[in-house]
């Protein structure tokens, strides 16, 4: 989280009518990628595992699963590239069964994935899903659990780490890792374009500092908060705080 790059519910939809803008969107691309899900509906709504649902979806043969991501309404699986399209495939479905959708990558850039069906954007990252249209968020639902990709455990921390704290602000998840005890700030942007790992300077009742150089981050139950030389550069209002 490099502090030049400064800078889930966004709109409340019920169940069926985000599975029709996440589902029902009619491009060229799409439609001759679009698997009919409909003859293992009731096999996949029963599978609670998001791995196995995503191996029965990948495209072809020579493509595998990279990563799998679970939101409360919906699973979506990276799978990577074949001969048709290298950098390879978004492919989403609800879990009630009622539809599914498979989509050529656009672009993948670090942890973050991006799928376009005409104007409609599917863009994943560990820690949320957003669909937008024309530019505008129509579906933005936090990720439940991550699967293929073992950097990524308790929210950021490491495998074999504690997590004391998991924070969420509108543009960051910051993690509060260590063994025994606190040892570690852990920040990552939402879209995947950073990520930053400092020792802890110091540590109290839900308040934790680390420093890189001259620049300060103070995180608490409140507020997320970064300084450099003194002066407040970023100031975030704590949204979940685990």
């Amino acid at each position: 989280m490099e502090i030049k790059f400064i800078n889930t519910k966004v709109l409340k939809l019920s169940l069926v009518s985000a599975s029709t803008l996440l589902f029902l969107v009619p491009s060229l691309g799409a439609t001759a990628l679009t698997r009919n899900l409909n003859d293992s509906a009731k096999d996949t709504s029963q599978i609670r595992d998001s791995s196995l649902v995503a191996q029965a979806n990948c495209p072809s043969r020579r493509s595998r699963v990279d990563r799998t991501f679970e939101t409360p309404n919906y699973y979506v699986t990276i799978c990577s590239g074949d001969g048709r399209n290298s950098l390879g495939y978004y492919i989403g479905a609800a879990k009630d069964g009622s539809g599914g959708i498979t989509v050529p990558l656009t672009r993948r850039s670090g942890d973050r994935y991006i799928a376009a069906n005409g104007d409609t954007i599917y863009a994943v990252t560990p820690y949320e899903l957003r669909v937008s249209r024309n530019g505008r968020t129509i579906l933005n639902e936090r990720i439940l659990a991550v699967s293929g990709d073992d950097t990524f455990s308790a929210r950021g921390c490491r495998n074999r780490e504690s997590t004391f704290v998991t924070a969420e602000t509108a543009s960051y998840v910051i993690s509060i890792c260590g063994g025994d005890l606190p040892g570690s700030y852990v920040g990552e942007s939402k879209t995947g374009s950073g990520r930053i790992r400092l020792p802890l300077q110091r540590y109290g009742r839900d308040r934790y500092v680390a420093v890189n150089g001259n620049t300060r981050y103070i995180l608490t139950r409140n507020e997320l908060r970064v300084t450099q030389n003194g002066e407040t550069i970023l100031r975030e209002t704590v949204r979940n705080w685990n």
